[in-house]
């Protein structure tokens, strides 16, 4: 396992699949500068050693409506 895997994993997932793995887990929280985080946590950063594993993680922002200013849509 790689932290490539764990990139953007939702945090529980990730967690357990590193514990299955035999790793220790250290988790650490962020949040954005802007926004209402108020989703589902995410690994926005991992780094690892022989054996753990250090997660940074952080709420989604959920985004609102379809249309942005430069007026393409979300698809």
């Amino acid at each position: 396992m790689n932290c490539e895997v764990l990139l953007a994993m939702e945090l529980d997932r990730a967690v357990d699949l590193c514990r299955s793995a035999g790793m220790k887990v250290n988790i650490e929280y962020t949040a954005p500068p802007k926004g209402e985080p108020g989703g589902r946590y995410r690994v926005v950063r991992c780094k690892m050693t022989a054996e753990k594993v250090f997660l940074i993680a952080a709420r989604e922002v959920e985004m609102k409506g379809g249309v942005i200013s430069s007026g393409l849509q979300n698809y």
